[in-house]
C-alpha cells in the first residue's frame, strides 16, 4: 500500500513547476489530487499526469488571494473526491525592483498571492480540515529567498520570510486538531517562475550555478515533491512548526558577481526575462481577478 492510500490532496498553483511535481508525486504515493491554479490549461495537464498515475484529478479555478475562491475550491475537492487530508499551499509569483522604483501593484500583488494567499489557504483547508475531523497535513511552499536577500528580490524575500513563520504559530494552534503545518524552503528550483535563476540545461546560467552548488546541479520539482511527500505521508507525523531549506546546498555557497554586458550570461537573461513578461502577460490578469 502506498503511503497516502485513499488520501486526497489539494494543490495550490498546481499548474506548474513544484506543483505540478508535488501533484504527481503524492498521485504515486496514492492521493486523489485537487489541482487549484488560475491558470486552467496548465492545471488540466497536471490532472492529465495525475491519471496517467491511475489517480482521480478535479481542477478547480482559484486565486489564493480571494478567501471566497479558496472556499469554492475546497468544497469542490471535498464534494468531488470524498475529503481532505492534505493540503499545500505552493502557489507564487515574484516581482523583483529596486525599493526607489518598484510600482506600488507589483508590492502588492506579492503580498496578495505570497503571503495572504498562503494564509487563506491555511485558513480555508484547516477550517475544512477541523469540521471533517480526521486531522491533516498543511506544507507551505516558503523559498531559500527567506534567508537570502538581494537588492532586487528584496519584496520577494520578505513574502517568503513571512510563510517561514506564520507556519510555527499556526503548528501550536492545529496541532490540538491533529493537523500538523511545516514549511520547505526550495533553493533554485527548474520551475517556470525561476527560470531567470535556473537558466536553460547547457546555457551560461545553469553552468554558472552548477558550478557553485555544492549538489552540483539546479533542484528539480521531483526534489521538493518527495519531501512534501514524507510531511504528508506517515513518517511525518512528528513534523509540524518546522522550516526545512532544500537547495542543494546553496545557502552557504560563494556568490557572484552580476554578469556584465559582455558576459554570454546576459543575453540568455535578456531571452528568459522575455519568456518571464509574457508568463506574466499570460497570468496578470487572472491574478487581478480576486
Amino acid at each position: 500500500m502506498s503511503n497516502l492510500e485513499g488520501k486526497v490532496a489539494l494543490v495550490t498553483g498546481g499548474g506548474s513547476g513544484i506543483g505540478r511535481g508535488v501533484s504527481e508525486r503524492l498521485a504515486r504515493e496514492g492521493a486523489d489530487i485537487c489541482i487549484a491554479d488560475i491558470d486552467l490549461e496548465g492545471a488540466e495537464e497536471t490532472a492529465a499526469l495525475v491519471r496517467d498515475a491511475g489517480r482521480k484529478a478535479l481542477v478547480v479555478q482559484a486565486n489564493v488571494a480571494s478567501l471566497e475562491q479558496l472556499d469554492k475550491a475546497v468544497s469542490a475537492c471535498v464534494s468531488g473526491l470524498g475529503r481532505l487530508d492534505v493540503a499545500v499551499a505552493n502557489a507564487g509569483i515574484g516581482r523583483g525592483g529596486s525599493v526607489l522604483d518598484m510600482p506600488l501593484k507589483d508590492w502588492q500583488d506579492q503580498l496578495d498571492i505570497n503571503l495572504t494567499g498562503v494564509f487563506l489557504t491555511v485558513q480555508a483547508c484547516a477550517r475544512r480540515m477541523v469540521e471533517l475531523g480526521n486531522g491533516g497535513r498543511i506544507v507551505c511552499i516558503s523559498s531559500l529567498a527567506a534567508e537570502l536577500v538581494g537588492e532586487r528580490s528584496w519584496s520577494y524575500s520578505a513574502t517568503k520570510a513571512g510563510v517561514r513563520i506564520m507556519v510555527r504559530g499556526w503548528a501550536q494552534e492545529l496541532g490540538a486538531h491533529g493537523i500538523t503545518v511545516n514549511a520547505i524552503g526550495p533553493g533554485v528550483i527548474d520551475t517556470p517562475l525561476a527560470a531567470m535563476l535556473a537558466g536553460e540545461e547547457g546555457g551560461a546560467i545553469r553552468t554558472g550555478l552548477e558550478e557553485r552548488t555544492p549538489a552540483g546541479r539546479a533542484g528539480k520539482p521531483g526534489d521538493i515533491a518527495g519531501l512534501v511527500a514524507f510531511m504528508a505521508g506517515p513518517d511525518g507525523e512528528f513534523m509540524t512548526g518546522s522550516y526545512v531549506i532544500m537547495d542543494g546546498g546553496l545557502r552557504d555557497a560563494s556568490g557572484r558577481r552580476a554578469p556584465s554586458a559582455d558576459d554570454p550570461r546576459m543575453q540568455e537573461m535578456q531571452k528568459l526575462m522575455a519568456q518571464g513578461e509574457a508568463r506574466r502577460a499570460k497570468l496578470q490578469a487572472l491574478i487581478d481577478e480576486r
